[in-house]
This record gives structure tokens, C-alpha cells and sequence, in this order.
């Protein structure tokens, strides 16, 4: 699954068709494949380099959900790109402004005390950016060309944003895991010592002079698949985090502790039972002069944070390789033209309301994030073992910096500060939007008929898709002992890059035919079974800790193809309830907005509960328990009406 960030057609212009002529094979596949980079790195890439950064699971998927709020909420920046200049200038601005950001963005990401707030701060300031740049791309192509060209390329524009999502997904996870590699290991014994190694299908060890092996899912592991056993039988882990480790005198020594390899004497006589006269279970040095061990110690080609800048450094520059044509290629049509005096004059106070609305979201956020975590807090202190992720911490920090308080006065604070900024802001939002176009169109959408069902629709709906979305990266990533899969960089990549695509790709085919051929009153309930039936699979998952790759591909497909499924029906109907109405275009951009606001909220949601639990099948099952909600509201939600 994926965060709502995928490119929006535009709505059909229903402006009289340009005079001019261009060629959209020229630098409309540029400008998506452009569109896509920024949005995938900071949405969905910054969930796995923090994790290989070591940030805690809670923090990444909190503050990753709330940077990528900016592309949903176009609708509020939308109005100020259209009043200020032309989409050619803002698309030229935005992409020149974009590249120095993305080759700012990996030295942020460097080892320091506070390099995680900064680099968050810095990526969702980038991100507005993108968005602006974003309205003003696909204004450009609204303009540039008419509807018939608009419609007969539309897929092409589509690809080409698959493509660009493509390279920051598939390409640069294999790139960072290239060069994380660790070198191979070989363990070699003399005399009657032997170490153990277990394959996935042996029911019991198999004892072995001399191997080599190579880390796979956080495990040594043979070229056959055999895995190097501790003395107790299980397979030794290096945890996702370590750049080093070392095998000497029968020990695996990492991060600063030492494991005992299971290693065994053959031919000694246990006891009269000759079952029992195989193998003995010692430590080396044995005492027999005859036995030796030879291990090697292994090393990272590189360190995390180098092998990702490097790796999106390389992103930055293949951006800036792309601007330079598209600079040139980009045509000026008449119709693009500057705002006029009086649009001009409209640009503050639109200003000024969006920086409002901003501003209420911020504050709604902040106090609706305080009441939950002081109730979270509230109830874990009946239980403090089983829930001890929700409590809150005996000293607060703010951005890195101690405040002198408790975690739980710091956020009762926040709640009674917070609560009557955003009230102020709503009665001065009330009188400022009065009469207004923007007034109207909030105005009216929450005026419609049915607008309780359509809210809880946009709160529920994709709540439990939205929270495996953001949890299944940091669950694929983290380690076997932590209840993850512990996938390489490469193997992430290929599993979420490619095959994520053509599950993505192919679910939103299908949904798009389901919803157009039987009716999307009639075929939604098909639509959002289909959409939360692989969270089971990630479920059985958590479960199982698979290790074969067929396998956690076919869950990622399977997971994208619902995705892609059910956000074809989910588009469908926020155009539906668009159409009721006389403000089109603003009623899909506020219902979008809201949607992507509980999502936002449900990878917040979904990072506490993986934190106060072990491992991820409590969140999965959680997400499970959040699509009941979700499919209940499809019995109440209104169908093809219009606007009185």
C-alpha cells in the first residue's frame, strides 16, 4: 500500500483549445517523472533511511506521515499559485528551488545530535514546494493542450509518474544496498570441532568443518540457505543497525555483546545409548590441542548514512540532469498568462486564509495528538508492563531540546494552548472566508446532504489500508527479533519498487472497470473486501517471518493490487459527491484534504500501537479491527444524488 500522493489528473478544462500546437512527447514525460521524485523520496523513501538511521519505529512513522501533508493539501495552495505568477514561471522556479533542496537533503542526513529534526523541518518545507510545483505542472498541461490531447495522454502521464516513483523505490534502495554490503564470512575447524547450521526444510542441525556465508534477513546464512546456530540452537542475527561484527575463538561479537556459536565435538561417547554419541555440545577451546577455530571479521563497504547519501545525492543530480531540457523544452502558451491587478489583489487575503487554515490544521493536530496520547497515558498506567509504549516519557523534549517538565505536563500544556488557538482561528477564518469563492465552497460541501456519513466515510475508509501502508516499510526493514523480516536494501527495492508497482498498477485497472461496469453502489462492498483482505497477509506474516521472497512478494503484490483497487473506488466516489454541486473542482480537492488528514493520522495511530507492543502482528491485527468502520459506512454513505 502506498500514501496518498499518487499524481491527480486534472479535471477536464473546459477553457476553449490553445491556438498552438505542441508536442506532449516532449516535456510532458519529463515533467512527470519530475513530479514523482521529490514526492517519493520524502513520502514513502524517508520511511526506510531513518529506519537504517536508527530512529525509533513511533518517531518515523509519526513524523513521516505529517511532512507529506502538503501534496494533499493542494486545494488550500492551489489559489495562491493561480493568483501570483504564471505555471511556467512557478514550474521553473519550483523545479530550480527542488533540485537545490534534494542536494541539500543528504547532508542532513549525516551522523549529529540533531540531524533527524533538522532533516524533517528541511523535508517538509521541500515538500511544500513540491506541492506548489506540483499545482502548477498540471495546470500547465491543462492549459498546453486541448481536452482531447488531455484525455489521450493521460496514461502516458501516469506512466511516466509511475516511472519516476520507480527509480526512488526500486533503483536507489538497491544502490544503498549494494553498497552496505557486508563481505562474506568464512568459518573454518580443525581436529573433532565442528559448528552447527540449520536449513529452513533440515528438522534437525547438520555439523560443518568449513563454510562461507553472507548475511541474509539479518541471518548468516550459507549459498544453500543453511543458517549458523548459536549454542541454543538458534540462527545468530546481526542487527539492521550494525556496520560491524567479528567471528573469533567459537564467539560472534556485535554490538558490544558476544554470542556463542553452537559448536560440537563428533565421535565422543555421551552416554551408553548410541543416539547420544553423535555430537557433544562444547566450547572452544575444548582442551584438545588438535581443535582450533579460524573466523574473519566483516565490515560494511559503507556506513548507513554514506551509502545514502551517496545514493540520494545520485537522485539529486539525475533531477537536475532532467531540468535542464525541460528548461528548454517547455513552451509559453497565450493562455498562460499573468494574474491581473485585480487577482493580484486577491493573492494577500488568499494568503493570509491559507496561512490560517495551515495554522488550524497545525493546532487541531497538535491538540487532538495531546488528548490522545495523555488518554493513551491514562491507560497504560493501569497496565504499565503490557502497555509500556504508551506511556509517556519522565522528561519531555521538544525538537531535541530538555523543557524542565514531565512528558505528560508538556502535553496537557500543549492541549490548553493549542485547544483556543485553533478556536480563534476558526471564528477568524469564519469572517475572513464570508463572502468569499473559497467561503462558499467550504461553505456548501459541509452543507450537502449526508455530509455525517461522507465525513466518517473520509475518516475510515482507508484508515486501516493507510496504517499497513506506512507500517509495512518499517516491517519488511526491521529486525527477525523485533518481529520483522529483516529485508536488505536491495531486496526491499525489488519488493516494494517493482513488484509494488505492477500490484499497484493492476489493482487500480481492475478497480476502475469494477466501478464503471457494475456501478460503484453496487460493486463497493466487492471493492473494499478486496482492499483489506490483504492486510490477513500481512498479518500471517507478522505470524510466520517468512523468509522466502516468492512469498513476501506475493504479499506486497497482493497489498498494492488492493491499494491500487480500492483507491480507483475511493477517487470514483470523491468525484460522485464532487459532481453534486456547483464547485466541482474545490468540493474533490477538500474531500481529498480531509481523507489525507486521517490517514496522516491513522500511520500516527499505527506507530504507537507497533511501539507498545512485540513485533507488528498487534498493529495489523489493530488495522484489521479499523476496517470495520471503514466498511460500515458504505451502508450509509449517499449515491448518485445532486446538489438541490
Amino acid at each position: 500500500m502506498s500514501e496518498d500522493t499518487e499524481v491527480v489528473q486534472p479535471s477536464v478544462d473546459t477553457t476553449p483549445a490553445p491556438v498552438e500546437t505542441y508536442n506532449p512527447w516532449k516535456f510532458v514525460p519529463l515533467l512527470y517523472v519530475m513530479q514523482a521524485i521529490p514526492v517519493t523520496i520524502i513520502s514513502e523513501l524517508s520511511t526506510v533511511f531513518y529506519k537504517d538511521l536508527g530512529i525509533p519505529n513511533e518517531q518515523i512513522a509519526t513524523w513521516t506521515s505529517i511532512i507529506a501533508l502538503p501534496w494533499s493539501l493542494q486545494f488550500l495552495l492551489g489559489p495562491l499559485v493561480d493568483l501570483s505568477a504564471q505555471k511556467r514561471k512557478w514550474i521553473l522556479l519550483g523545479q530550480l528551488i527542488l533540485t537545490a533542496c534534494l542536494a541539500l537533503a543528504p547532508f542532513l542526513l549525516l551522523p549529529g545530535q540533531k540531524a533527524f529534526t533538522v532533516s524533517l523541518i528541511f523535508l517538509g518545507g521541500t515538500a511544500f514546494v513540491s506541492a506548489m510545483t506540483n499545482i502548477a505542472t498540471d495546470g500547465f498541461y491543462l492549459l498546453a493542450f486541448p481536452k482531447t490531447v488531455q484525455a489521450s495522454f493521460a496514461g502516458i502521464q501516469t506512466a511516466c509518474y509511475r516511472a519516476g516513483r520507480l527509480i526512488c523505490m526500486a533503483l536507489v534502495p538497491f544502490l544503498v544496498g549494494y553498497f552496505m554490503r557486508f563481505n562474506p564470512v568464512t568459518i573454518q575447524t580443525q581436529g573433532n570441532l565442528y559448528f552447527s547450521v540449520k536449513g529452513p526444510a533440515d528438522k534437525s542441525p547438520s555439523y560443518l568443518k568449513t563454510a562461507t556465508f553472507h548475511l541474509d534477513q539479518g541471518e548468516l546464512t550459507t549459498d544453500q540457505g543453511q543458517k549458523l546456530l548459536d549454542d541454543k540452537g538458534s540462527p545468530v542475527a546481526i542487527p539492521g543497525v550494525e556496520n560491524q561484527f567479528n567471528i573469533q575463538n567459537g564467539k560472534l561479537e556485535v554490538a558490544g555483546k558476544q554470542v556463542t556459536l553452537g559448536l560440537y565435538q563428533l565421535g565422543k561417547v555421551i552416554s551408553d545409548k548410541p543416539s547420544d554419541s553423535t555430537a557433544k555440545l562444547t566450547s572452544y577451546p575444548t582442551g584438545d590441542p588438535a581443535d582450533s577455530f579460524t573466523g574473519q571479521p566483516a565490515t560494511r563497504a559503507m556506513s548507513a548514512p554514506t551509502a545514502w547519501f551517496i545514493s540520494l545525492f545520485a537522485v539529486a543530480v539525475l533531477y537536475a540532469l532532467l531540468m535542464v531540457p525541460a528548461r528548454f523544452l517547455l513552451p509559453a502558451p497565450s493562455q498562460d498568462k499573468s494574474p491581473d491587478e485585480a487577482q493580484l489583489g486577491q493573492f494577500r487575503g488568499n494568503l493570509n486564509r491559507t496561512l490560517a487554515i495551515l495554522g488550524f490544521y497545525a493546532t487541531a493536530y497538535f491538540a487532538l495528538s495531546g488528548t490522545w496520547k495523555v488518554a493513551a497515558n491514562t491507560l497504560a498506567s493501569l497496565n504499565p508492563v503490557a502497555l509500556k509504549g504508551w506511556l509517556l516519557p519522565v522528561k519531555a523534549m521538544a525538537f531535541g531540546i530538555d523543557v524542565h517538565m514531565s512528558g505528560l505536563t508538556a502535553e496537557i500544556i500543549q492541549v490548553l494552548v493549542c485547544i483556543p488557538i485553533a478556536v480563534a482561528l476558526v471564528i477568524i477564518l469564519r469572517k475572513s472566508l464570508r463572502g468569499t469563492a473559497m467561503g462558499e465552497a467550504f461553505s456548501s460541501f459541509f452543507r450537502q446532504s449526508g455530509v455525517i456519513p461522507i465525513l466518517g466515510f473520509l475518516t475510515f475508509y482507508r484508515f486501516s489500508e493507510a496504517m499497513v501502508a506506512k507500517m509495512s516499510s518499517l516491517f519488511l526493514k526491521d529486525d527477525l527479533a523485533k518481529g520483522g523480516l529483516a529485508l536488505n536494501n536491495a531486496q526491499f527495492g525489488f519488493i516494494k519498487g517493482t513488484i509494488g508497482v505492477g500490484g499497484i498498477i493492476l489493482g487500480g485497472i481492475v478497480g476502475g472497470v469494477l466501478a464503471s461496469k457494475i456501478g460503484l453502489k453496487r460493486g463497493f462492498w466487492v471493492i473494499a473486501i478486496l482492499m483489506h483482505l490483504p492486510i490477513f497477509l500481512y498479518l500471517y506474516a507478522a505470524m510466520a517471518q517468512p523468509s522466502n521472497m516468492a512469498f513476501i512478494g506475493f504479499v506486497e503484490f497482493m497489498d498494492q493490487f488492493g491499494y491500487g483497487l480500492g483507491y480507483a473506488g475511493y477517487a470514483v466516489y470523491l468525484m460522485s459527491v464532487a459532481q453534486r454541486g456547483n464547485h466541482r473542482t474545490a468540493h474533490y480537492a477538500i474531500g481529498t484534504g480531509l481523507g489525507a488528514t486521517f490517514i496522516a493520522l491513522s500511520g500516527i495511530i499505527g506507530g504507537v500501537i507497533q511501539a507498545s507492543s512485540e513485533g507488528y502482528r498487534t498493529v495489523f491485527l489493530a488495522a484489521l479491527l479499523f476496517a470495520i468502520p471503514g466498511l460500515l459506512t458504505l451502508n450509509f454513505i449517499p449515491h448518485d444524488e445532486t446538489a438541490s
